[in-house]
């Protein structure tokens, strides 16, 4: 029976979008393009203007401090990813090829990935934070649109 499931639950484990993947390069963008780029059709919200457009110098600072930093962990990570992929693949094109070391290298894989969503969601939470209220409304509708992964 497991073994009639695991190849649904791997495709849908690795399948499965991780939400704010392009949190850091949207934060990047700022001005209407930024709105074009993701759905909003170059014009503002309904609810205020773009949060990007109206942050102070202070709040832009930190901003930059806080995309670097999660930029430094994000690429790191994707490229323990990148390398542990390239790992199952060789260990699934062997002949007699072992399922369980296969197994062992997606688990640990699969570990991988959830720090770079932990480190996302910090992310967000830790950009909320430098954010007014007023700014947070238009933050807050970027990041309940995001569906997937760049």
């Amino acid at each position: 029976m497991m073994n009639r499931i695991l190849p649904f639950v791997m495709a849908a484990t690795l399948t499965v979008p991780f939400a704010v993947s392009a949190e850091s390069d949207h934060h990047k963008e700022q001005g209407a393009g930024a709105h074009k780029e993701h759905g909003h059709g170059g014009s503002a919200h309904h609810f205020a203007d773009h949060w990007a457009k109206t942050l102070s110098d202070d709040q832009k600072a930190r901003v930059d401090v806080m995309h670097l930093k999660l930029d430094r962990e994000l690429g790191v990570l994707k490229a323990q990813i990148e390398l542990m992929q390239k790992e199952i693949n060789a260990l699934a094109a062997q002949d007699n090829a072992d399922m369980s070391a296969i197994n062992k290298k997606i688990d640990e894989l699969m570990g991988v990935k959830k720090q770079i969503m932990r480190a996302r969601y910090a992310h967000i939470l830790e950009m909320r934070a430098a954010l007014t209220p007023a700014q947070r409304v238009s933050y807050d509708m970027d990041t309940l649109s995001l569906s997937g992964v760049k």
